[in-house]
């Protein structure tokens, strides 16, 4: 009897130094899954997980009170163990609160120029200046008759915010790692703005706009009017390197504090024989009247679509059509929008297609009135 104890005892602890198959697959999953990196490359170093089987569990058995309580822990649907629970909140906590991991790109006009001296022989300058900061920069190419060309700059906001200061310190001659000093030479730096959150860069009474300008020490001015052919504004950013470098942080961080829920933006593109004023032509133009589309257009009418939420449509028409048909006439625009399911190429299934077709002034015109438009309706419903 006393054999059969004791052999019964040593299959029990032999069991107990070794993991079965399925904990063992289940431990290296658990690994896997607290080493693999976040989205947002957040530093989060995790402590190692410790062997508690063998003669470490024996003593835990052997001494009741120094085990210690469960981690709370997150499982996945495999029943898999992710990072405990408080870990991940406060991984979240900090991801929310750290803007310069989130990315961003932002768009600028730039002329043909200093274009030339940010990318210079080769693509030195430009490689340079990604090299250091971490950034994507892309130029477009320059379109004949134009003098200005679109630069684009994506990546971390801190990494983004960095490379607009090396481009200014390029674009002075400046040595990269040399701080600014009062005899620096200020450059403007012409960001581009969907219409829809510029009310977010200026703030209410321009608060905001007046406090990044404080915090940085560059001057910063929103254009009223929208580039032709699209909806958006131009910032003007106005500094030396350093000032450059902090108003673009706070830049950015608004912008992806305020990401866009507006219609879908159309983007400004510079095309030739007027510089950056002048809106592409559409294949078709539809000249003339059309029943309840508006005033009557010229056969070099251009003509400009937005796509606008289903649920802002009826802002934008009115009481039988009274809003609608006072943009139309004050633009000299026929505006037209799509019925409820109509077929709208390139837009959402909750999206109305609406097609302005005009003269680029009166285009402009229009585009300016619809947004504003939209914009105090959503102002009305956020309101509610």
């Amino acid at each position: 009897m006393a054999d059969s104890l004791t052999s019964g005892a040593d299959l029990a602890r032999k069991r107990s130094r070794s993991a079965s198959p399925s904990h063992e697959s289940a431990a290296k999953k658990a690994n896997q899954a607290t080493a693999a990196p976040t989205q947002l490359e957040v530093d989060d170093d995790m402590p190692a997980a410790t062997d508690t089987t063998g003669d470490d569990a024996d003593a835990s058995a052997a001494d009741p009170s120094a085990s210690t309580a469960p981690t709370l822990m997150n499982v996945d649907s495999a029943g898999i163990p992710a990072k405990p629970v408080a870990a991940a909140a406060a991984e979240q906590a900090a991801q929310d609160q750290a803007p310069a991991a989130q990315t961003i790109q932002m768009r600028t006009l730039i002329v043909t120029q200093d274009a030339s001296i940010i990318i210079g022989r080769g693509g030195k300058n430009v490689n340079e200046i990604r090299d250091k900061s971490g950034a994507k920069i892309t130029v477009t190419e320059a379109v004949p008759g134009n003098p200005e060309r679109i630069m684009a700059v994506g990546g971390a906001l801190d990494a983004v915010s960095k490379a607009f200061g090396l481009i200014v310190r390029r674009i002075n001659d400046e040595p990269f790692d040399v701080p600014s000093v009062p005899g620096s030479r200020a450059v403007t730096i012409r960001f581009i703005i969907p219409n829809s959150r510029m009310g977010s860069v200026i703030g209410k009474a321009g608060a905001k706009i007046k406090e990044i300008q404080e915090a940085s020490g560059a001057k910063l001015q929103a254009s009223e009017a929208m580039l032709p052919g699209s909806t958006e504004r131009v910032l003007s950013v106005s500094g030396v390197a350093d000032a450059i470098h902090i108003a673009v942080y706070y830049l950015g961080s608004v912008l992806i504090e305020h990401a866009s829920q507006a219609p879908r933006e159309q983007s400004y593109r510079p095309s030739g024989d007027m510089g950056a004023g002048r809106p592409p032509r559409s294949d078709g133009p539809r000249p003339g009247g059309g029943a309840g589309l508006g005033p009557r257009v010229g056969a070099d009418a251009q003509t400009q679509q937005l796509f606008v939420p289903n649920e802002l449509v009826g802002s934008i028409i009115g009481k039988a059509g009274a809003n609608i048909n006072h943009i139309r006439q004050t633009s000299q625009c026929q505006i037209k929008v799509n019925e409820p399911g109509e077929p709208s190429p390139g837009g959402a299934p909750n999206e109305r297609l609406i097609t302005i077709t005009g003269s680029p002034n009166g285009i402009q015109v229009a585009v300016r009135m619809l947004y504003e438009r939209l914009e105090k309706e959503k102002a009305k419903q956020m309101g509610q």
